[in-house]
């Protein structure tokens, strides 16, 4: 498995926490009134510090994702010299979509004309690309298919699922990390091998579902014990403080459970992006710090695209060269924990 191509996209409007703080305070202000909305802003203004946030983008008035992740593929088949109808494999691997069903990758193969390539969605939160990077190698290896698009659009998050307005001043925490969420999209081109020394180790602790979700309709029927009152449909709960402490401590777990990746020289090490502190932690605790590429304070959380956006940026920037060695990082809600060592 060789990745011959990574490249990422931006919508265009450039926020900061300035911005999300100015519409919390806006939005709440007719349910709080004046100073109860200036409790609420000052608190999320408070996390977004903490959380090493800065700027994310998402997208503008008029701006449409599907527009923003063909740009992104267009620019990673360039990169690579794939031609359309090289391509036999597609997958879908983000969060963000229109539709349950057909498979997001279904549209995204229309609108780039794919004609030969079949295509479906991979879905494992912020694990999602990993995952689908896994299940890629193993079409390859197979030799079912020898060109795989992997393509994810974590924009629209905002507009779909964001909500400024808060009706109770103490119902705060369970809302604050999706202010930290930046919108991407990316696309990777990946090819079969002769050489392929990629390592992959995946672990799921399921214990912690409930500490973070994007709820459905159905959510009753679905959760074995009463829902929280706190999972509202489509909109996103995260226990973030015990969540990110969770997450740490299990990828930490793994990590010393995997001697095979603990014994190889790592070049550059790229890693999920939920918040600048708890990354920069687990950059420390893993010995790989000057390694390591960070993305949280230049983009905010991205979801299931912060692997590629890392990657890419770090190709942009000069960081990554091909032939490094590559140690990828993730722990997503689940909570499930990934690791991915491969050349690049």
């Amino acid at each position: 498995m060789r990745i011959a191509a990574v490249s990422h996209a931006l919508p265009s409007r450039r926020t900061t926490n300035a911005d999300i703080v100015d519409l919390v305070r806006e939005h709440s202000v007719p349910r709080l009134g004046a100073a109860g909305a200036d409790t609420v802003a000052e608190r999320v203004a408070r996390f977004l510090a903490e959380a090493g946030t800065d700027v994310r983008y998402r997208l503008a008035d008029g701006e449409k994702a599907i527009d923003v992740v063909l740009r992104a593929a267009r620019d990673a088949l360039a990169a690579a010299g794939v031609q359309s109808r090289d391509v036999d494999l597609v997958i879908y691997a983000g969060v963000a979509r229109g539709w349950l069903e057909p498979a997001t990758a279904t549209a995204i193969q229309a609108e780039l004309g794919l004609e030969r390539a079949t295509s479906f969605d991979v879905l494992d939160a912020c694990a999602g690309w990993l995952r689908a990077l896994h299940v890629v190698r193993g079409h390859l290896r197979d030799g079912e298919h020898r060109v795989a698009l992997i393509v994810n659009c974590e924009c629209g998050l905002y507009r779909a699922y964001g909500d400024f307005a808060f009706d109770d001043a103490g119902a705060v925490e369970h809302r604050l990390a999706g202010y930290t969420i930046g919108e991407a999209a990316t696309a990777a081109i990946v090819t079969a091998s002769a050489a392929d020394d990629t390592t992959f180790v995946f672990r799921t602790f399921p214990q912690h579902y409930r500490l973070c979700m994007l709820p459905l309709p159905a959510l009753g029927d679905f959760s074995p014990a009463s829902p929280d009152a706190r999972w509202v449909p489509e909109q996103l709960f995260s226990l973030s403080g015990p969540l990110v402490a969770a997450g740490v401590r299990r990828l930490l777990d793994v990590w010393d459970d995997s001697p095979e990746l603990r014994a190889r020289h790592h070049d550059l090490v790229v890693g999920h992006n939920p918040s600048e502190g708890a990354c920069a932690l687990v950059a420390r605790r893993l010995g790989v710090a000057d390694r390591y590429v960070p993305t949280h304070r230049a983009y905010g959380n991205t979801v299931s695209a912060a692997l590629p956006l890392g990657l890419s940026v770090a190709q942009q920037s000069g960081r990554l060269r091909r032939g490094d060695r590559v140690l990828l990082a993730v722990g997503s809600a689940g909570i499930t924990v990934g690791f991915a060592s491969l050349t690049f």
